[in-house]
């Protein structure tokens, strides 16, 4: 397969062309091509007047293709790249703008839930559903002035299903498609006096493919993949409640829950007869009460926590050995929203959180013969404090924000972040912006405790510094921003050839973290939608350039050029049509076998169709194919992708 590339001397009418992906067309709907954002800001603006790169998938994308999970939605975004390790239910990371999954902050309406083990704060989008997700907004750079530490790479902030989004009813989905998958969902929504309720349960399941193919490893010794396809089971269960307790309070409650069952090959299981399988769960609730104290001021306090635990199965019995990983997230918010007149706007509060593991495994003393095993557990906690305020104003054609944050770290540190934004406007549809910002990332409670994995309690903060300018177009119809940036990442957290200082886990030749790694990036993100009558146009491309400061070895998982297309057609006032390649061009990836080394994994162009058909007012069938070229193709070294598969699906929709 020839890798996605492309000639620099055409790479301005690449954008053009290439830059075009899936318009957000319901039948009957136009796209909302200037949609109210949150995540630039944490306040309600238009996507226009953003001045960090935003970028919004909203229901209609989410429903368009038939998609399995998150990795599948997110693909072929600008300044995002998503690999996943396998089938649909494995192991997901979003690489945004070339920082580490690690510091791409995932929020589920508000609430962060990525893990606190050494490996990093990894937030498990397999374990959020699409039946779920109403909306999905994406801040690209550092935006820890806004959200606090994490926020290094950028910002995706997920919305569950909310009461308010549509008429009081019922819907029931069902799906059926290839690999015998299968997928039913139901949705309620009521209102209830001054409230409205919503609850939606949801059931996933698929045979899956083979994580690993067998014949590509026999000649590797000590690689042993079981043949068996790698299915996945999942389930779910989601409430948001919105009440107006007063014509000036109104209390908003969000409860999501997951269980996912997946299945996976081990290349380092003792024999091919062995089965795999990662068990996890989620839990995450959120109450918030907003007042309005005057017409100028709105004051909101929030309470969210979440809970993801994780364990590893070897022929469906907890394996001691890779034992389970509990992560656990409390955070306060005290949000203000202070207007002065029509064009000027403060934001100030504080923040509270509390991050907690619960790990536990066998590990083993190899300094006596036989291996004497030892009990490891890690129950620690750290806490993280924050005061932060901004402004945004707008004089004439000029726009300009400033948000500050100071941060109180684990371990006695502290911080302050900024971001820093102005636009011009040149005449009624052309805009140009400019945006500096840092951002600061603490340490896991693991990376600071979790000793028998190089934990290490002296481990500083991650820091990020990044510039960008772009320039937008918007008028009725159409919508393009090209934003040029340049980002530095330093301190980050690597493992060391230092031993830790705890003396028996240093004579186990244990090596400690420390902040050892610098990386940069610059680029070029390009997005674009278009709408006609009959037609619908969207896109994405970026060109990016990863460099490792630290060291000869290549950065994993980031390729230097992606993008997306898609083109959606109204047949007629009951059908539409839609079209989406996705293509990515080549990229370094662990090497499966190996601990050290890397693998050059070639580029692809996958394309993916589908079509909805409206039968009456209250019912739709859709139908999808996805890689319909059936394309060979891989994220991760090793890693299947499926091949061509159908997907079928029926909506009831009562009203």
């Amino acid at each position: 397969m020839k890798n996605f590339a492309m000639p620099k001397g055409i790479w301005p009418h690449a954008c053009w062309i290439v830059g075009l992906s899936a318009v957000g067309v319901t039948h009957g709907q136009a796209q909302e091509l200037n949609p109210i954002v949150v995540v630039s800001n944490r306040v309600n603006e238009q996507l226009v007047d953003a001045l960090p790169s935003v970028s919004v998938l909203q229901k209609s994308d989410i429903e368009k293709f038939r998609y399995a999970d998150l990795y599948e939605l997110l693909s072929g975004q600008a300044g995002l790249q998503v690999t996943r390790s396998g089938g649909a239910g494995n192991p997901t990371s979003a690489y945004m703008r070339g920082a580490n999954s690690t510091q791409t902050l995932v929020l589920v309406d508000g609430i962060p839930f990525a893990s606190q083990g050494a490996i990093g704060a990894i937030s498990p989008l397999e374990a959020i559903p699409l039946a779920q997700v109403e909306r999905v907004e994406m801040l690209r750079g550092n935006a820890s002035a806004v959200y606090g530490p994490g926020a290094a790479g950028g910002v995706i902030q997920i919305f569950t299903q909310s009461p308010t989004i549509a008429a009081e009813g019922f819907d029931v989905k069902a799906d059926v498609g290839s690999l015998n998958s299968r997928a039913l969902q139901t949705s309620l929504r009521k209102n209830t006096g001054d409230g409205q309720l919503s609850v939606t349960l949801s059931d996933n399941r698929s045979d899956g493919i083979s994580t690993l193919t067998p014949a590509r490893y026999a000649h590797m010794p000590g690689v042993n993949v079981n043949p068996d396809r790698n299915g996945f089971d999942a389930q779910s269960f989601g409430l948001g409640w919105r009440q107006n307790l007063s014509a000036s309070t109104q209390l908003v409650l969000h409860y999501l829950k997951t269980s996912t069952l997946a299945s996976y090959d081990n290349p380092y299981a003792y024999t091919s007869s062995e089965r795999w399988s990662s068990k996890s769960k989620l839990e995450m609730s959120g109450a918030q009460v907003s007042h309005r104290v005057n017409e100028d001021w709105k004051t909101t306090l929030s309470y969210g926590q979440s809970t993801s635990k994780f364990g590893t199965l070897t022929n469906d019995v907890l394996n001691a050995d890779y034992g389970t990983t509990n992560s656990h997230q409390q955070q306060i918010k005290w949000d203000n929203v202070v207007s002065w007149g029509k064009n000027t706007q403060a934001t100030f509060g504080y923040a509270h959180q509390l991050s907690e593991l619960d790990a536990g495994r066998t590990s083993y003393d190899w300094n006596v013969y036989p291996a004497t095993p030892i009990d490891v557990r890690v129950n620690q906690s750290v806490r993280q404090e924050r005061l932060f305020g901004g402004v945004n104003q707008r004089v004439g054609a000029w726009s300009w924000r400033v948000n500050l944050s100071h941060e109180k770290l684990p371990g006695n540190q502290s911080g302050e972040t900024y971001l820093l934004g102005a636009g011009y406007d040149l005449n009624p549809n052309y805009k140009v912006t400019l945006t500096r910002s840092t951002a600061i990332q603490a340490p896991t409670v693991g990376q600071l405790y979790d000793v028998a994995y190089g934990g290490n309690a002296n481990l500083k903060p991650e820091h990020s510094a990044s510039n960008e300018v772009g320039l937008q177009f918007k008028d009725d119809n159409s919508f393009w921003r090209v934003v040029a940036f340049d980002v530095q990442y330093k301190d980050m957290i690597a493992a060391s050839s230092n031993l830790v200082a705890d003396p028996f886990w240093a004579s186990q030749y244990v090596t400690q973290l420390e902040n050892l790694s610098s990386t940069q990036n610059k680029g070029i993100e390009f997005a674009y939608a278009r709408k006609w009558t009959a037609w619908g146009l969207q896109g994405a491309y970026t060109l990016q350039n990863p460099e490792n400061l630290s060291s000869s070895r290549p950065i994993q998982n980031r390729a230097k050029r992606f993008g997306s297309v898609t083109v959606s057609h109204f047949w007629d006032e009951r059908t539409s049509l839609n079209a989406k390649v996705l293509a990515t061009s080549e990229r370094w990836t662990p090497m499966i076998g190996s601990f050290s080394s890397s693998a050059l994994v070639p580029g692809y162009a996958v394309l993916n169709l589908s079509a909805d058909h409206q039968v009456r007012p209250d019912l739709k069938l859709s139908f999808s194919v996805l890689n319909a070229l059936d394309k060979t193709y891989f994220h991760l070294d090793g890693y299947n992708n499926p091949s061509r598969t159908y997907h079928m699906g029926l909506k009831y929709a009562y009203r």
